[in-house]
């Protein structure tokens, strides 16, 4: 994870130097650097310990590499779920994807990236990446991810 994120912030870093400006792309077309880094920005999530929901320093890492990649392509729009393991009750499990939702939407947008290109939704633990039911697979769970609704 931490690879794929140094990957994204060396590709925003180097993007304008080898298209010989500073401005932000618009179209993605053939794009392979847009594509390369669209699957890094897709594939981090930002993870949360047991019934918190409050920015750890390695999502700290993630939201930032995210914010370089939607400053880079301004004309993305992102949605941020909200994800919980499976403890818990569906009702508090809704609200606790919120919150972590929110959270990462208040990050986000604090380092400049503006609000109305995303949404928020959560899914509390009703869509599970790992369905095990052991800690790694709830630590795998509780998470926010963004996922790519308009480019």
């Amino acid at each position: 994870m931490r690879k794929l994120t140094m990957l994204l912030l060396a590709g925003l870093l180097v993007l304008p130097l080898a298209t010989g400006c500073g401005s932000k792309k618009q179209s993605h077309g053939g794009d392979a650097t847009y594509s390369s880094l669209k699957s890094a920005f897709l594939g981090d999530h930002v993870y949360f310990d047991f019934d918190r929901y409050d920015i750890r320093a390695d999502g700290a890492a993630i939201i930032q590499a995210k914010a370089a990649f939607l400053s880079q392509y301004a004309g993305v729009r992102t949605e941020i779920q909200g994800h919980c393991d499976e403890r818990g009750t569906e009702v508090y499990n809704m609200a606790l994807g919120d919150r972590r939702a929110r959270a990462t939407y208040n990050y986000i947008t604090s380092l400049g990236v503006d609000g109305g290109r995303l949404s928020v939704v959560s899914y509390g633990k009703e869509r599970p990446l790992d369905p095990a039911h052991n800690e790694a697979a709830w630590a795998r769970n509780r998470r926010a991810q963004f996922v790519i609704v308009s480019e």
